[in-house]
C-alpha cells in the first residue's frame, strides 16, 4: 500500500511544484527554501540528541510552545528542531522558537526526501502535532529507530 501511495506522490509531484511556484507569485516565501521540501536541509549533527517536533502551520506552532518550553527546561542538553509546511507556520516557528531551535520545512512525503531529511537530522524522537499522517516519513522513522 505504501508503494502505491509513493507512486501516486511521485506522479503528483510536478503538479505540486507547479502549484507551489504559482503560489509564490502571490507570496515569494513559497519559493524560498525549495530544497527543504525535498529533504535538503543544512543541519550539522553535533553528537547531541535531537528532538524533532512537526507543527504544520501557525496554530500548531503556537500550540507547541508550552511543550517545547517544557522540553527545553527538562532536557537542556538536547537540540530542538521544528518543522512546518506553510510559510506562515515557518515564520511563526522562527519567531517563537528562534532562541533555542532550528526550523525547517518538512519535506514532501516522498521516500527519497524522507530518507534524506532523516539522515541529515538524525532525531531520537519525533513529535507530530495534531493528526498528521506521513506514511513514508513514519516508515523511515521506524526503520531508523526514531520514536514517533
Amino acid at each position: 500500500m505504501r508503494l502505491l501511495y509513493s507512486l501516486c506522490l511521485y506522479l503528483l509531484t510536478p503538479f505540486v511544484v507547479a502549484r507551489l511556484l504559482l503560489n509564490s507569485l502571490r507570496d515569494p516565501a513559497y519559493r524560498r527554501r525549495l530544497g527543504e521540501r525535498f529533504g535538503h536541509i543544512r543541519f550539522v549533527a553535533d553528537g547531541r540528541q535531537t528532538v524533532w517536533l512537526h507543527a504544520v502551520s501557525v496554530g500548531e506552532a503556537r500550540a507547541a510552545r508550552p511543550l517545547l518550553d517544557r522540553i527545553r527546561q527538562r532536557y537542556p542538553e538536547r537540540r530542538l528542531v521544528v518543522t512546518t509546511v506553510t510559510p506562515a507556520g515557518a515564520a511563526t516557528a522562527r519567531r517563537l522558537f528562534a532562541d533555542a531551535t532550528e526550523c525547517f520545512y518538512l519535506p514532501y512525503d516522498l521516500p527519497h526526501a524522507a530518507r534524506r531529511f532523516l539522515y541529515a537530522l538524525r532525531p531520537s524522537i519525533a513529535i507530530i502535532m495534531e493528526t498528521e499522517i506521513w506514511p513514508n516519513l513514519i516508515h523511515y522513522c521506524r526503520a531508523r529507530g526514531v520514536k514517533v
